[in-house]
């Protein structure tokens, strides 16, 4: 969960305005507790965010260190109540460490009797919580206080000499100081009565070291409960992020009568192996279920569960398929490779890099270097205005990364990738039920997607559900945010997946009933309606889809259900040479519901005004009619609502490189200024209500940013182009006869 709640602070920080508070009046005192209660003073007057889960969070923490503890407690609540339908356990359990801390400090006058007050709150505390929410109290205390004394430190001699400091930054050295003091004060008091409560419940294997066939180390940890007699179920978690939560996580499991197993990749941990990510899961998996078959508490029968990596492993499990292997339940699936990760339709993301740093850098997981946001856009940056080759990336980041150089080497979907995961026909041999969760702004979907529809390609009969909601990454596995990126989502949506995926195991391991949730093989929810819908394939979605003509009129770039001169065309130059906008292209919001659009390297056609509702569910497809002065280019697409209000709602957008559009394993380089068909082969799936009186907005337009690779269209290796190769702009033509699919079902 550590990295969950990492990575949605870094975007709730996206969306706090470009504020600054003057750093004047406190002249030279910047003395680390005189500074942050000045800060603190100050965010409590000047702070403003539209995210109620974001705002809550970082306000109660404000008025902790301006002892305001009532004001505190209630607005941690608050952040509680934002999660409790969608995750009651991990809602009940947050924020424990702050609010038991809090009630001692408020009974407590003489530090003298401060452990027996604070032992008395933390059983009190602990006895209310339930079971699930007990199990996962132990990741709230695994903060080191050294490590927070160190950062903070650092921040505050950063600050020195200046006449202010940003909001963003000032709301993270509040954010430290208060983690750091309640750490620092009670941590050692909760850390022993943690373990003696724990020992009655569980007993827990730490690590274990198997060897692999092929000569490999992974570490296992083992929970089981005491209470459970007999053989038993297990649920192994396999995972990259190393660190002591995931043994919280076991815990869950095993407090519902589930043995839990944590399996961490090769390398990882106690592993003296090299880190090579998603390259040994398919091998390594199967090792540790055989294994865990073998143990005298197991009965032979084994789950998975997981997202993001950890879903990718799952697939990666059903590579090499252990007969002990009986269900698995990926959410957020990361599609290794092309699909999404480290690129989307053969186009590499700079994020890769930073991904890699996180969990290379050391044996456990690197957060405190994944969390520096403005270190990494910094790099990418530099990269960018530089003008230097993508392969220079992890260079000018000052580590250079054999993995990253080993990816760039495979920018086709080859025998490396393939090697991964199930690769065409052998999806047929999956005959295990899954089910699959991930979400229609989920950074994985398009990963999450493609294994369900290969599997249904190649197995008609197969067991496979999914459930897709209005969730981001983060809520595809379980912590689901009412409010993000500008969209409120729908009470309806607000699920309780947890209980969802419990029920499932209970379901396939246990043979008890089927979630009743799952109505049919895919569940959706139709944002802007309240409710969820069912059907039997997904390739229903394809049947009923509108046309509409990308076009240029000579007065305005239009979608139309009508097909006009097809020779005409509209025209986008891009000069790739140009970096002048790196910050502004750095600073996007990329907001699901928005008030502009960004306007710059790309064309906008729109609809005439839809004179009925329609629903939006399955994907666009279509194929671009176009000509480029150059032998390839990378192309982005997203769809918009404009609603009757002005507003702008992202619906779905697709990425693609030109030359791989027809075959991700093989480039076929375009002919320079001739007219040629690439089709939209875009693999999602969104479902949305869309009012009367709106109109439907297409933009399309050339990659140039520092968050994805430059493709300059030379023909060479992407990878090792350089701005040299830009020459003279971009100019892309797309002619009358191209058009997009649509799936709108008439309300």
């Amino acid at each position: 969960m550590k990295k969950f709640c990492i990575i949605y602070f870094i975007l709730c920080l996206n969306f706090i305005f470009s504020q600054k508070i003057s750093l004047k009046e406190i002249g030279g005192n910047l003395k680390t507790e005189s500074l942050v209660k000045y800060l603190a003073k100050e965010l409590a007057v000047k702070y403003k965010e539209k995210d109620i889960a974001a705002y809550y969070d970082n306000m109660f923490r404000i008025n902790m260190i301006n002892e305001n503890y009532d004001v505190s407690l209630s607005q941690l609540d608050s952040v509680r109540n934002v999660y409790k339908k969608s995750n009651p356990g991990a809602a009940s359990a947050m924020g424990s460490q702050f609010e038991i801390y809090i009630n001692t400090v408020k009974r407590t006058r003489d530090n003298k009797i401060f452990d027996k007050i604070y032992e008395e709150e933390f059983r009190k505390k602990y006895e209310k919580l339930p079971l699930e929410s007990q199990m996962i109290l132990p990741q709230y205390f695994d903060t080191s206080a050294v490590n927070f004394d160190k950062e903070i430190n650092e921040m505050v001699r950063e600050s020195a000499g200046k006449e202010s400091i940003d909001i963003v930054d000032a709301l993270k050295i509040c954010r430290k100081y208060n983690s750091y003091n309640v750490a620092k004060k009670s941590f050692g008091l909760a850390l022993p009565l943690l373990k003696k409560l724990e020992k009655e419940i569980f007993t827990v294997y730490d690590s274990i070291k198997i060897n692999t066939k092929d000569n490999g180390i992974v570490t296992l940890s083992v929970v089981l409960n005491n209470k459970k007699k007999g053989k038993q179920s297990t649920i192994l978690i396999n995972t990259i992020y190393s660190g002591a939560d995931n043994l919280n996580t076991a815990k869950e499991f095993a407090a519902n009568g589930y043995a839990a197993v944590i399996l961490n990749t090769r390398g990882k941990y106690l592993s003296p192996d090299n880190i090579e990510p998603f390259e040994h899961e398919a091998d390594d998996i199967y090792d540790a279920i055989d294994w865990i078959t073998r143990q005298t508490w197991s009965n032979g029968r084994v789950g998975m569960i997981g997202g993001s990596y950890l879903g990718f492993s799952q697939w990666a499990a059903t590579k090499k398929m252990h007969p002990g292997l009986k269900t698995i339940i990926p959410q957020a699936a990361v599609g290794i490779g092309t699909m999404d990760y480290p690129m989307t339709n053969n186009v590499f993301m700079s994020y890769s890099l930073r991904w890699l740093n996180y969990v290379m850098n050391n044996k456990m997981t690197d957060d405190a270097g994944f969390e520096d946001t403005k270190n990494w856009n910094s790099v990418y940056k530099k990269w960018y205005e530089s003008g230097r080759s993508f392969r220079k990336l992890d260079s000018i980041s000052g580590k250079p990364n054999a993995v990253f150089q080993r990816w760039l080497d495979h920018p086709s979907y080859d025998a490396f990738w393939k090697k991964m995961i199930p690769y065409k026909k052998e999806f047929s041999k999956i005959d295990i039920p899954v089910l699959t969760t991930t979400g229609y702004y989920d950074a994985d979907k398009l990963g999450a997607l493609y294994y369900f529809r290969e599997h249904y390609k190649y197995n008609k009969n197969a067991s496979h559900y999914l459930i897709i909601g209005p969730y981001d990454h983060s809520g595809a596995q379980g912590y689901i945010k009412g409010e993000f990126r500008g969209y409120t989502i729908d009470p309806a949506a607000k699920i309780n997946l947890n209980k969802i995926w419990l029920e499932w195991f209970d379901y396939i391991l246990e043979q008890k009933d089927k979630p009743l949730f799952l109505k049919d093989k895919v569940n959706y929810q139709v944002m802007g309606t309240d409710q969820w819908k069912n059907a039997a394939s997904i390739d229903i979605f394809d049947h009923n889809k509108s046309r509409f003509y990308i076009g240029n009129n000579e007065k305005s770039l239009y979608l139309s259900e009508i097909k006009l001169d097809k020779n005409k065309f509209a025209a986008l130059k891009v000069n790739l040479a140009d970096r002048t906008d790196a910050d502004e292209m750095l600073n996007q919001k990329n907001n699901i519901v928005d008030n502009v659009l960004y306007s710059k390297n790309n064309l906008i056609f729109s609809s005439g005004i839809l004179d009925k509702s329609f629903e939006f569910s399955g994907n666009f497809s279509g194929a671009l009619s176009l000509s480029v002065n150059k032998k390839d280019v990378d192309l982005y697409i997203n769809l918009f609502e404009l609603m009757p209000d002005g507003r702008y709602f992202l619906i779905s957008n697709y990425i693609a490189r030109a030359s791989y559009a027809k075959d991700n394993e093989k480039r076929n380089l375009l002919p320079e200024n001739k007219k040629i068909a690439i089709p939209i082969n875009n693999n999602d799936f969104v479902s949305r209500k869309m009012e009367k009186g709106s109109r439907l907005v297409l933009m399309i337009g050339v990659i140039k940013t520092p968050f994805w690779q430059i493709n300059y269209g030379s023909g060479k290796d992407v990878s090792s182009e350089t701005i040299a190769d830009a020459k003279e702009p971009m100019e892309v033509h797309f002619y009358n006869d191209s058009y997009i699919d649509i799936p709108l079902i008439q309300k």
